[in-house]
């Protein structure tokens, strides 16, 4: 799966994704997913996975906000 396509698989969601090439749109395969932030890490901690590519698969601003930096 490339990771573009594991975005829109898994929309509003964080995911652990393992590239297996270093390309601009990588083929890999998503280890894990979780909408809540917090169970993610947790999980990721408990099953010792590392070496990941992690992304949020969205937009972190919500509809009619903006963001000013």
């Amino acid at each position: 799966m490339k990771i573009e396509e594991a975005k829109t698989t898994y929309e509003g969601e964080w995911i652990a994704f393992r590239a297996f090439d270093e390309s601009d749109n990588p083929e890999g395969e998503v280890i894990l997913h979780n909408k809540d932030r917090w169970a993610f890490d947790k999980e990721l901690t408990e099953k010792g996975i590392t070496e990941v590519y992690i992304t949020f698969a969205g937009s972190f601003v919500k509809e009619g906000f903006s963001v000013m930096f």
